[in-house]
């Protein structure tokens, strides 16, 4: 049964089955990594159909960034088999869309598609072009965009962290105010690391997840050694995030909200433009709202027309009122920034809430404290804010050069490895100018949880923090 998953001006996403959809008359067929890397497709797809190597989660988180993001000078890096620059072309309708491939030989289906659609001019494939090759890469975005700004860059590349960094270096730049790069598969190698490590841990994998599932899973993946150095390395992708992430709270102003998906990691080219603040948005979804730390009056004015059915404040003064609260506002007189965590959950209980805010602006070792209980605490599909995570990396010391990921507080890194294990624990975190907003997942996070103290318990503990 055919359903139209969007439908924006003239275009159309419709969905034939969940393999296959179309999208301005252009048929697209989903494609699934298989053993060897090589793709499959789940079941029978229309003669000539576009194969596009994402699934399709994946395809509608692209949709939903379109929507949201006016988009008319694009990058795409990795061109694979033409599916997904042919459905940029379709959904953005680019006034230039440049991809490039290191594969020297055009995409014959890419190809017919460009000019059947006569797309030439719109449309620029570069092939045998290694997004690591900063010069060459310059020189083709310079020729065929002169001096305007990019709306958007999408990397489906190496998924490398050295070419990746080459690329973002030359491309980042380029964005205007508010535009996105994207890295896709950010997380690959931590995902099969962790993996690997529950498969094969002497204890063996947690009761609910069979040793022979994980074994088969990895192997079905059929990585050379090649593809599996980065593992051997220890240089992950995910470094180059969270190195991102550290840049930002080093006050880089050009680097936007970075938002932390299962699929991608999106970043924004600051300065953001003017809009609502992190706890105003979160509050347009909270009925049921515990806030933990005593309020500002900017706090209480945005708290207040929230349309809250319930508000719990965890603070050594009750709030003020100046912003007219909720009459169903509840006071815990407890200190949160000193108060053992188990007191706080004794006086809130074991209630779930639609948003958690924790106001406190705490130290690295209180805000993971406090995040134990916290979290927990978030409903399904809820919230939690953290304020003041900049505040949380500690300054990078002088003789230090190129060790950012050290440099993360251990919550800070439990929770974007959250996003990136094999059915990971969170949904998004999102790292805005002073709110830390994570998203969790269907599996309740517990703060140093299996995967990630198994995998990491050495590092932490040869670095120290906390």
């Amino acid at each position: 049964m055919s359903t139209v998953d969007r439908l924006d001006g003239d275009v159309s996403v419709v969905w034939t089955a969940d393999h296959e959809f179309t999208v301005g008359g252009t048929a697209f067929a989903v494609v699934e990594f298989g053993a060897s890397g090589r793709g499959s497709r789940p079941g029978p797809t229309s003669p000539g159909a576009l194969p596009i190597y994402k699934s399709r989660d994946q395809i509608e988180s692209y949709i939903d960034l379109i929507a949201a993001l006016p988009a008319s000078r694009v990058v795409e890096l990795g061109i694979k088999a033409g599916g997904s620059t042919a459905l940029l072309a379709q959904l953005v309708r680019p006034t230039k869309l440049v991809a490039v491939d290191i594969a020297p030989h055009p995409v014959k289906a890419l190809e017919t598609f460009l000019d059947a659609h006569g797309l030439r001019d719109a449309v620029r494939p570069y092939y045998g072009v290694d997004q690591a090759d900063r010069p060459r890469l310059t020189n083709i975005v310079e020729e065929e965009l002169g001096a305007d700004l990019l709306d958007l860059v999408i990397d489906d590349a190496s998924h490398l962290r050295g070419p990746t960094r080459a690329s973002f270096d030359v491309l980042f730049p380029r964005l205007r105010q508010d535009g996105v790069l994207v890295i896709e598969d950010w997380s690959w190698e931590h995902a099969i690391a962790s993996k690997l490590v529950l498969a094969l841990s002497p204890d063996g994998p947690p009761e609910q997840v069979p040793r022979s599932d994980l074994l088969q899973t990895f192997g079905a993946l059929g990585m050379s050694s090649e593809t599996l150095a980065p593992l051997r390395s220890g240089e992950f992708l995910s470094d180059l995030v969270a190195e991102i992430v550290v840049a930002k709270a080093d006050g880089d102003a050009t680097i936007g909200d970075v938002t932390i998906g299962p699929f991608v990691t999106e970043i924004r080219r600051g300065p953001q433009q003017a809009a609502e603040s992190d706890l105003a948005a979160a509050l347009r979804s909270g009925a049921h709202v515990l806030y933990v730390g005593s309020m500002d009056t900017d706090d209480e004015r945005q708290l207040a027309p929230a349309g809250m059915r319930r508000l719990v404040v965890v603070s050594p003064d009750p709030p003020g009122g100046r912003g007219n609260l909720p009459a169903a506002t509840t006071h815990v007189g407890v200190d949160p920034s000193s108060a053992p965590p188990h007191e706080i959950v004794r006086h809130v209980g074991e209630a779930a809430f639609d948003l958690v805010i924790d106001g406190t602006r705490p130290d690295a070792t209180r805000a993971r404290e406090l995040a134990s209980v916290l979290l927990p605490r978030v409903a399904p599909g809820g919230n939690y804010l953290l304020r003041g995570w900049p505040h949380l990396i500690a300054p990078r010391p002088t003789a230090e050069s190129d060790a950012q990921w050290r440099r993360m507080p251990r919550l800070l890194l439990e929770l974007i490895l959250g996003v990136g294990e094999w059915g990971g624990t969170i949904e998004e975190v999102r790292f805005g100018g002073d709110w830390l907003t994570v998203r969790p997942g269907a599996h309740r996070l517990t703060v140093g949880g299996f995967d990630m103290s198994r995998l990491y318990n050495d590092h932490f503990e040869s670095l120290g923090r906390p």
